[in-house]
């Protein structure tokens, strides 16, 4: 009997290791196809061996301990955390995915009218700045959405609805709790884009900082959503797709 459990927990890691392995791959890519619509933006170019370096590094930093904590987290709570399938397609995948492209597509719009509605309060270098064009903007979508989905959502959410079941010592993650969590992970997801802009513009007024905040708090509890009813890969094609809105399709029919 005993060794029958120590054979199914050896299994257990191998799977989840070989899925951390598929994410790490999967990070990478999407490292390299961020830094390369980054160099765009800023008509810069740097050798593939550098980009590559780079890609991987912020992969080990950053998306290693993340996916680690958010599988071992659902193993924990006995999220099937080691089912390839389960954390990525929970169910009906057609279904997941078609709902998954037609909210990012809603929450892309979103973000797009509520810049024209605050379009006064963006800093001008921000609002004046030209998109690269259709394929950096695929880029952009792909490489936030594969690595943002794996850091926020399996890392941060888990993580956090885990550390709320100990603390609270629930046996099942209630509602109140996984709403709690997916709110913070939210204002975190948020917050981590207000870097990026103040590296485009000399000073971020508050207004701006406060639209930024509420455009990425509101998309992410719906991707936070999605990740745990429908499984990780349909919050990553609906970011992808919001993100294809914001700066492939709209640009396209605006230029």
């Amino acid at each position: 009997m005993a060794a029958n459990v120590g054979s199914k927990t050896q299994a257990s890691r191998q799977d989840s290791l070989r899925i951390l392995g598929i994410l790490l791959f999967a990070s990478v890519f999407a490292s390299i196809s961020t830094i390369s619509y980054g160099l765009t933006i800023a008509h810069q170019a740097i050798a593939l061996p550098k980009i590559l370096l780079i890609a991987g590094s912020l992969s080990a930093i950053v998306t290693t301990p993340l996916a680690s904590l958010g599988l071992w987290s659902r193993s924990q709570q006995s999220i099937a955390g080691s089912s390839f399938v389960k954390l990525f397609i929970k169910e009906r995948w057609l279904l997941s995915l078609f709902l998954a492209i037609g909210l990012g597509g809603l929450c892309g719009f979103f973000v797009v009218l509520s810049d024209q509605a605050f379009h006064s309060f963006i800093p001008v270098e921000i609002r004046d700045m030209v998109l690269p064009g259709f394929l950096p903007g695929l880029f952009a979508a792909f490489g936030a959405g594969v690595n943002e989905e794996i850091w926020f959502r399996l890392g941060v959410l888990t993580g956090l609805v885990g550390f709320g079941r100990w603390a609270l010592k629930q046996s099942q993650t209630s509602k109140v709790l996984f709403w709690a969590a997916n709110g913070l992970t939210a204002l975190l997801f948020g917050a981590a884009h207000l870097p990026q802009f103040a590296l485009m513009a000399s000073e971020l007024p508050l207004i701006f900082i406060e639209v930024v905040l509420f455009q990425n708090s509101v998309v992410s509890v719906i991707f936070g959503w999605l990740y745990w009813q429908r499984g990780l890969l349909a919050a990553v094609v609906a970011h992808i797709t919001a993100d294809a809105v914001i700066y492939v399709i709209v640009p396209a029919f605006t230029r």
